[in-house]
């Protein structure tokens, strides 16, 4: 019985998707300019989550594996170039922001030449990898999301892919908790020999702490659909969203439940709606306290497999990591250890565990020089999000809804750094810096959403 409603869940969710996907199309107006990016960029994001090496990969002597993830990069890079050359876009505005990514990867690059860009040992991560995954790609998505996203209809179709693999990721999640591993797919998130998370729900991500916020993030995206769609289109959301609260409780994974309490608990006090919320709330927070009340022995227990919150053996080791860092900081604070080296600084012929804190980890590898550039970064994304809050069309309330909502899938991406290597995941990063894109966008042309307000 189990195996055919998994198999029922699974069609539904992509027969869902591809609905929501054909109201995204069928509503553009009919003067509105055709561009196959959005789809494309759309497509890659699901690509970077599930069809990447791990899925398939065409290797190539002498040269970097060929993967569909690769090939859709190139697809949406030759269409953005496309697009430039024949002037149907302009990059035009303040750049500052990419100016500041561009010293950064400077500074990246420059950390490679002094340290080296291949792995020293063959555990190690390959620092030109987490250059090339971990900054260059997302800030490249940064400049697709915010010049080439140039309607409504664009930010429609991104976000409708992103809900649809956030509804794959919670199925996913049930077919790993309930043992379906026949079902699962890819099929390399059941692998033994990635025996990381095996436990837990980890999905294709292979991690169960980027797997809970990446449907923390998808669920987001859903919410900022919604007023995009039409009224067969909200109902399919609102009917998928209860998934990601199950997807979250089998990732067994702490950083997850906060990000996803975090994203709920926002969304609930300070997104507006037509009619007044002052009985939703109120029930939707008792209803959830009644739950961690009766599930409370379990739920902080130190088992992973019903909740694990009392678990203390990992928080020992991110405080050994944090005493590591200082010491390492020490040693090259101007210019860093070198990019990816802080898993190989100490004892190198055994495994070495990762930073578990993005910007520590950061000043560690790239010292002061690296970690200002990026806090620069940070900055200028917090200002564009300022800017939203600080318009006018802020007193509608989908304006107001989709300032708030890109903040906060920004916001939610780190906190979650402050306890894993978000270099580490391109699916996090790339949408991370798509949402910060986004918020350059609508700084840059508010009018962007003005058909749906």
């Amino acid at each position: 019985m189990f195996p055919a409603l998994s198999i029922a869940a699974l069609a539904l969710a992509g027969v869902a998707g591809l609905f929501i996907l054909r109201l995204s199309w069928a509503r553009r107006p009919s003067t509105a300019h055709y561009s196959i990016l959005p789809v494309l960029f759309g497509l890659w994001m699901v690509s970077v989550a599930m069809w990447n090496t791990y899925f398939y990969a065409f290797k190539v002597p002498g040269l970097f594996d060929i993967s569909i993830e690769r090939v859709l990069l190139v697809f949406v890079a030759v269409s953005a170039g496309y697009q430039i050359f024949t002037k149907r876009v302009r990059l035009v505005g303040d750049h500052r922001m990419e100016l500041w990514m561009a010293a950064f990867l400077v500074i990246c690059v420059l950390s490679m030449f002094l340290n080296g860009f291949a792995a020293k040992y063959a555990y190690a991560p390959k620092p030109w990898y987490i250059f090339f995954t971990g900054y260059l790609v997302p800030f490249m998505a940064f400049v697709v999301a915010r010049y080439f996203f140039e309607d409504v209809r664009s930010i429609r179709i991104v976000l409708t892919i992103l809900f649809v693999l956030g509804v794959y990721l919670c199925v996913v999640a049930f077919l790993e908790r309930f043992g379906f591993k026949e079902l699962v797919f890819p099929s390399y998130i059941t692998d033994t020999r990635f025996p990381l998370h095996l436990d837990r729900a980890r999905g294709p991500f292979l991690n169960a702490a980027f797997n809970g916020l990446a449907m923390t993030i998808c669920f987001v995206a859903g919410l900022f659909l919604l007023p995009m769609v039409g009224a067969l289109g909200r109902f399919l959301i609102l009917a998928c969203l209860p998934l990601f609260f199950l997807g979250v409780f089998f990732t067994s994974t702490r950083s997850a439940y906060l990000v996803f309490f975090l994203a709920l608990s926002t969304v609930l006090f300070f997104c507006r709606t037509r009619t007044p919320k002052w009985k939703l709330v109120p029930l939707v927070t008792a209803l959830c306290l009644m739950a961690v009340v009766a599930n409370s022995e379990r739920l902080f227990s130190e088992r992973r497999d019903v909740g694990g919150i009392a678990q203390m053996e990992e928080v020992d080791i991110r405080f050994q990591l944090i005493a590591k860092s200082i010491r390492l900081f020490g040693e090259a604070p101007f210019l860093g250890i070198g990019l990816a080296h802080f898993s190989v600084s100490d004892a190198p012929e055994t495994v070495q565990d990762n930073q578990h804190n993005h910007l520590v980890g950061m000043a560690v590898e790239l010292g002061l020089a690296g970690l200002g550039a990026y806090l620069v970064i940070l900055v200028l994304i917090f200002r564009n999000l300022y800017s939203l809050a600080a318009n006018p069309r802020v007193t509608r309330n989908v304006y107001a809804n989709a300032s708030l909502l890109i903040t906060l899938a920004i916001t939610i991406t780190l906190v979650n750094n402050v306890f894993v290597e978000a270099s580490l995941c391109p699916f996090i990063n790339l949408s991370t810096f798509t949402f910060a894109g986004l918020a350059a966008r609508l700084s840059d042309h508010p009018e962007t959403l003005d058909p749906v307000l």
